[in-house]
């Protein structure tokens, strides 16, 4: 599965973001076109072109995959602003404050549903200002007319809270089954490659831990897979409770890997060691059996590899360990090095 996949909905914006703005940006100067020439209508007609410019500016930017957060909050904040100037100077029979039906829509396709209902909020408040302040035009001077309006942009609203609300859920849910193992609730490989390649920044203190449960296979053989399965979940419970400032994924049958940052070769060596007595210290209660258990843990630090090397790396002080006897910590960190 395609990592940027995760990302479907900062790609489904940009893309939205990209080509919305390029609408916007020739609407918006055929529009200033007529009000500057036509209409006489200079303020407007300046805004208009202001925000043509920008929607171009942030058009070719995205063309060349330049994407920076500000571009979308700044198209909603820009197009806002020159409909309720326009609603203000514009007379009402111009209809230029029916743009504002499609902004409701606008901030929930862009930014979501926090900035969208504050967003759509805040502009029923100065649109509903700016339309009072000119009640006496007779193009809106029906109390019917008004109350429609308002409920058709309540309307709009909502369907667009609703739809972003469920959007946002289905593909939270469909995240959590593409990076989640099922069973233990732990990340998957996917989930690993994901967090190693997208979500940590800096990477100079990151370690790496790879854990196998010992002689797993004799538990499910002697007590069947519902016992086995019980104490997966337990472990990985216990792994995300010790390991509590790092992020830990099931990446084989018994064997978890667990990646965080360290300030130390030392600390991230206790912290294994924390792991290792934690396992050989619980006792798991499944079906009237009690289980206990060990594990073998291999330790490294990342050293501009990239993931598929420093797991390889990492199995192989895994099997050390195992060589050694099992229920041991090993790591091929140089202590004297790290703490230069």
């Amino acid at each position: 599965m395609d990592i940027a996949a995760l990302n479907s909905t900062k790609i489904l914006r940009e893309h939205v973001l990209k080509w919305m703005c390029l609408f916007f940006g020739l609407l918006s100067f055929i529009f200033a076109v007529f009000n500057l020439s036509k209409n006489h209508f200079y303020i407007v007609g300046g805004l208009e072109v202001c925000f043509s410019a920008l929607c171009f500016y942030i058009f070719i930017q995205l063309v060349k995959n330049k994407q920076r957060n500000w571009y979308a909050i700044t198209v909603c904040m820009t197009v806002t602003l020159v409909i309720l100037c326009g609603t203000f100077l514009a007379p009402l029979k111009n209809g230029l404050f029916l743009w504002a039906f499609s902004l409701p829509i606008l901030y929930y396709l862009l930014l979501g549903r926090k900035y969208g209902i504050v967003l759509s909020a805040t502009l029923l408040v100065m649109q509903s200002s700016v339309l009072l302040y000119k009640l006496p035009s007779p193009y809106f001077s029906s109390f019917n007319l008004a109350l429609n309006l308002l409920f058709i942009y309540i309307i709009i609203w909502v369907i667009s809270h609703v739809f972003e609300g469920n959007r946002a859920e289905f593909s939270k849910r469909l995240k959590n089954l593409a990076l989640l193992d099922p069973l233990t609730g732990a990340g998957n490989r996917l989930s690993m490659s994901h967090y190693f390649e997208v979500e940590i920044k800096d990477k100079s203190q990151l370690y790496l831990f790879l854990i196998d449960l010992d002689h797993f296979k004799q538990i499910n053989d002697e007590y069947g897979h519902d016992v086995g399965d019980k104490v997966l979940v337990e472990l990985a419970t216990l792994f995300r409770i010790t390991f509590a400032k790092g992020y830990v994924f099931r990446v084989g049958g018994e064997e978890f890997s667990l990646m965080s940052n360290f300030d130390s070769a030392q600390s991230a060596l206790a912290m294994a060691e924390n792991l290792r007595q934690a396992v050989a210290n619980k006792y798991i209660e499944a079906n009237g059996i009690t289980i206990n258990l060990t594990a073998s843990v291999g330790v490294v630090k990342y050293q501009q590899q990239n993931l598929a090397e420093l797991i390889a790396q990492a199995d192989k002080q895994l099997y050390k360990a195992k060589d050694a006897g099992r229920n041991a910590v090993f790591s091929d960190i140089n202590l004297c090095a790290d703490a230069a």
